[in-house]
């Protein structure tokens, strides 16, 4: 397995790749791997093509300098991990070697905006575009994997690709749970003995009413999650709202429609989404 931390190598490997008409599998993560970043090469495996798993936490797409800093960076323990998986690349790079002209984003996608947590992670999603951008110009992928866990991210990709006609397949892995009903999360690695177990009766809650809003959706049992939640002493909950899951408006039926909630369990923001059909 190799590891790259250079942009001038990653671009002389992917042009040998080029030259001998291999396709490349890219599965872009934050790094702090765990069962949700395997399951995505797992999927890849299925695939023709080398696999090049980047890991980088991206400054761009991070609202809150403090979340920055108290993202776990984890490299050596990843690097160890995947060693011991079929991932036959690691493109590593530091911040200076992405960013060397200094950490700039624009808007590139409008679609999906405004909405969800768009509203409360002011810029996360021109940093989410920046970045994916910059990784699909260098490595040039015919296949992209993410998780379905952040899917608004995944669907302003899906808009990035489609918006510069470009030839990359975007495959959907669906989410790898916990044994509590909830999407595995590089920032839950940081919970404390007390948080891990507000977190569980957090998603014992948000489990028991999901088969209520399965049966019979409306209104009245999200405002009993966030009452539920709220009396458990989380005090800052972000969205709880039932949208379409093809163009994320909001639904009143349970056709083609996710539960999507965001909430903080001290200073971690828990988000997931739930399928309800």
């Amino acid at each position: 397995m190799k590891i790259i931390k250079k942009i001038s190598e990653i671009k002389e490997i992917i042009s040998n790749f080029k030259k001998n008409k291999k396709e490349i599998n890219l599965i872009p993560t934050m790094g702090s791997i765990h069962a949700g970043h395997l399951s995505l090469l797992s999927e890849a495996n299925k695939y023709d093509g080398i696999n090049i798993i980047s890991i980088f936490v991206n400054p761009a797409q991070f609202n809150d300098l403090n979340d920055f800093n108290n993202y776990p960076n984890t490299l050596e323990a990843d690097i160890k991990i995947l060693s011991k998986t079929k991932c036959k690349m690691i493109f590593a790079p530091s911040i200076k070697e992405i960013y060397p002209l200094g950490i700039k984003t624009e808007k590139a996608v409008f679609k999906y905006r405004d909405i969800l947590c768009d509203l409360f992670r002011l810029g996360h999603f021109d940093g989410v575009t920046t970045i994916v951008k910059i990784l699909l110009d260098l490595i040039e992928p015919s296949k992209i994997f993410f998780g379905e866990k952040d899917f608004q991210q995944l669907k302003i990709i899906e808009q990035l690709i489609f918006q510069n006609n470009l030839k990359i397949n975007l495959i959907r892995c669906p989410s790898i749970r916990d044994s509590y009903g909830m999407s595995l999360s590089s920032r839950y690695s940081t919970f404390s003995k007390d948080e891990k177990s507000k977190f569980k009766k957090c998603a014992q809650i948000i489990d028991a009413n999901l088969l209520e809003v399965k049966k019979d959706f409306n209104h009245k049992i999200l405002d009993n999650i966030k009452k539920e939640l709220r009396s458990y002493g989380i005090s800052k909950i972000d969205y709880i709202e039932v949208r379409n899951e093809e163009d994320l408006s909001l639904s009143i039926n349970n056709e083609r429609t996710r539960l999507f909630i965001a909430f903080y369990l001290n200073k971690v923001r828990v988000i997931d989404n739930f399928l309800l059909y």
